[in-house]
Parts: C-alpha cells; structure tokens; sequence
C-alpha cells in the first residue's frame, strides 16, 4: 500500500511545508512587541488589543474540530490554498486597517488559515508517506514551529523598533505571496479516497464522537491540566509587552531576545521529555514532573515583587515563564499520548477536541490576565497562580479516578 500511494501522489517538497507551517505560525509572534503600539494607535485599552490574541486561539480552537473532515470530504488541496489564501488576504488586510475592531475580526480569518495549514499538512505527510518517512517528515516539520518563535519575535522588535507594527504584516506578506504560488504548483491532491469518505461522513456522527470523548470524566481532567498549563504561558504572551515595554521601561529590541529564551526553554523541555520516555517513563509520571516545573515557575513569579530593583524583578518573571514554557514540553506530548491510547475508538476525535480545549483555555488565559485592573505584572502574578492551581488540581483529579 505504501508503495502504491507514492507511486499514485506526488509527495508535497518538505522545505515548501516547513516554510508554510513557520509563515503562518509567525502571525501569532511577530506583532507581539507592537501591540502597545497597536493600542495607542487605535486608543484602545490592554484588555482590547489583548482580543487580538484571545480572538485568534478561540477562532483555532474551532477550526482544528472541522478543517481536517472537510479536507477528507473536500480535498486537500482545496482546503490548504482556500484557507492559506484567505490568511495572505487577512494579513494585507491588518497592514492597512484603521480600526480595532477590524484588526481583530481579520485575525479570526487569520487563524482559518494557521490553523488549516497546522491540521492538513500532517494529513497530506499522513497520505503520501509510509509510516517511517512520515515520522521523519514529522521531525522536519517540527523545526517550523520550533524557529517561528524563536525567530518572529526577535525580527517583529526590530521592525517595531525602527519603523511600527503595520510592517509586521507586511514583512509576513512578503514571504506569503511566493509561498502560495509554490504550493499552487507543488500541492496536488493527495486524498485518493475523498468520494469514499464524503460518501460515509455524517456531521451528525461527527459530533457524536466528540461528545462521547467529552462525556468522560478522565478526558475533562486531562483537559483542565493541559489546557490550564498553557494558558498561564499564553497569559504571560499577552500581557507581555505591555509589562516589559510600558511598566519596566525595557526597549523592544531587548524584548524580543525574551521570546528567544522561552522557545529555547521549550527546547530544552522537549529534549527532557525525549531522555524521561527513552528512559519508559509512563507519560504520567512525565505529566507529573512537568507540574512541578509549573509550581517552581510561579513560585519565581511570586517571588519577584519581594526583590530590591527592577532588573531582578524582571529575571524572576522571565525565569519563572521560562519555567512555565518548559513545563508545557513535559505535559503537552505525553498528555496526547494518553488521551490517544486512552480512547481506543475515539482517538482521533479525543486529539482534536484536546487541541481545542488547550487553545481554548489560552484565550481564556488572555482575557483573564487582560482584565483584571491591576498593574501588569500583578496581573501575571495573579492569571499564573490560578491557571497553575487549576492544572494541579487537574493533575488531582487525574490520580483520584486512577486509584479508584
């Protein structure tokens, strides 16, 4: 079967499916030190521009439960250039904006295309590759969202700082525009069995299955852990900008080197989580190790109003968010492995609705650190405290039904 699959499909160029994946996850980093920025500019408060962000995660959070059906019913090439083709438009669109409101609608059309771009590219790596290439392919594709990070948020600070936020965006277009003509030539499709499965999908069964995953008290447990972990760090995403530029005075070309310790304090997680399973460490046991990365993490950030001056509150939060991100490398990948062996007939489903749910709860990690009117830093003390106890007692709930 494998052999015949290559044979009948062109595989899609890797390099073409990194640079897609880096494009379009760059859109959730790169505008992050010009959101202050963004503020003024429209005379907007933190807990609006901070929409921009919690608007993006909510509209992804519904995307990932549906775009890979329609490209199972629709095809895959359809899906991936409708949906990346909407996001370039979405971006030109926010280059030139002149309001709120219109930037934060155009950032849900944004998230359709991240989003699709995320969930297809591994059913098109799933369609023309046999199970090692795609493990391989996999690995290459990782090292998208590994740089985006890395990478937008450092470049975003210097565009911020020598010119505003719009360029951004257009730096964004710049490397959209010859990626969608290279994926117009180069992405066939490659779902050979689309009228069988049109012919079998029922939305009704579809949402079903999702609500038999939901119906489970383990899944609800797993989700609160997982989706609480990450949003305290998408709370500190949010918040950010406004507590390291506005209230500690830091200039954003230094701002964007903090993103470059978080994405390498994932790495250093990841690393982690790889020796702890190499090692046949049962995922929950690594799940457990990461909540206590967690509770150090907020213990930092606790710690940091009680010290003498500014730069040594600033190491203590920066510390403890490093912590918190490499946190969510030793609970993210071993909590979907759960959840996949857990629902033996379901897995796919329990996948989905568990990405869901985890940016889910990062909008909601936006909005709560967002709103709450205190100074910016308090704000963070306070979103990383609750969402760590929330994880915890998920974790809580976890080990109570286990010794039942």
């Amino acid at each position: 079967m494998p052999a015949m699959r290559a044979a009948a499909i062109k595989p899609v160029p890797t390099m073409l499916m990194v640079l897609l994946l880096f494009v379009t996850q760059a859109c959730t980093d790169i505008f992050l030190p010009g959101l202050p920025q963004i503020a003024r500019d429209f005379n907007s408060s933190i807990d609006v521009a901070s929409l921009t962000i919690s608007v993006y995660n909510v509209c992804q959070a519904a995307v990932v439960l549906f775009i890979g059906v329609v490209s199972d019913v629709r095809g895959r090439r359809p899906t991936i250039l409708l949906c990346f083709g909407l996001h370039i438009g979405a971006t030109i669109a926010i280059a030139l904006c002149a309001s709120m409101a219109v930037m934060i609608a155009l950032r849900a059309v944004q998230a359709l295309g991240s989003a699709a771009v995320y969930i297809v590219l591994r059913m098109v790596i799933k369609d023309t590759l046999d199970k090692p290439a795609q493990i391989h392919a996999t690995g290459l594709l990782m090292i998208g969202l590994v740089l985006s990070p890395i990478l937008a948020p450092l470049v975003g600070s210097w565009i911020v700082h020598w010119s505003n936020w719009r360029y951004c965006f257009w730096a964004l277009c710049v490397l959209d525009l010859p990626l969608f003509i290279w994926a117009w030539v180069a992405i066939g499709e490659t779902n050979l069995r689309r009228a069988e499965l049109r012919a079998s999908f029922s939305w009704a069964s579809h949402a079903r299955n999702y609500g038999a995953v939901l119906a489970e008290p383990y899944f609800r447990a797993m989700a609160l852990l997982v989706g609480a972990a990450f949003a305290a760090f998408y709370a500190f995403i949010s918040i950010s900008s406004f507590m390291f530029i506005h209230q500690f005075g830091l200039r954003e070309t230094t701002y964007g080197y903090v993103f470059m310790a978080l994405a390498l304090s994932y790495l250093a997680g990841n690393r982690l989580m790889s020796a702890l399973n190499g090692r046949q460490l049962a995922p929950r046991r690594i799940i457990g190790l990461g909540l206590l990365v967690s509770v150090a993490g907020a213990v930092c950030v606790l710690m940091a109003p009680l010290l003498p001056s500014t730069m040594a509150v600033v190491a203590a939060i920066v510390l403890g968010t490093c912590l918190l991100r490499l946190a969510t490398a030793l609970i993210i990948p071993p909590a979907q492995v759960d959840v996949t062996d857990h629902f033996t007939q379901h897995g796919a489903h329990a996948l989905g609705l568990l990405t869901c749910m985890q940016y889910g709860f990062a909008a909601l990690g936006t909005m709560v650190v967002s709103n709450l009117w205190f100074a910016p830093s308090t704000n963070f003390l306070i979103s990383t405290v609750l969402f760590v106890a929330l994880s915890a007692l998920g974790y809580l709930a976890l080990t109570a039904r286990r010794s039942h």
